[in-house]
């Protein structure tokens, strides 16, 4: 199976976890990262308590041009906001 994650690490050692797949929307809504996709519902993390994150594949994984933009748009928040 091929699959995308996201992986977001959150200080204090805890990690939240979303596969990138069917993405709705992602952004910031006041100082909340969120995510939202059809599968997955919607994950909602504070800025100021993100540490890092990464995204971990297995196998080749192609995305949909729409998942594309939301990926650069997650990828750019977060980097902004990880330690």
């Amino acid at each position: 199976m091929k699959i995308l994650d996201l992986i977001i690490f959150l200080k204090g050692g805890t990690q939240r976890k979303m596969l990138i797949d069917r993405l709705i929307a992602s952004g910031i809504n006041g100082n909340n990262f969120f995510i939202e996709s059809r599968k997955e519902g919607r994950l909602e993390i504070p800025l100021d308590s993100i540490d890092g994150f990464k995204l971990e594949a297995k196998g080749t994984y192609i995305l949909h041009e729409s998942t594309q933009s939301q990926l650069i748009t997650i990828v750019g928040i977060l980097s902004k906001h990880s330690k």
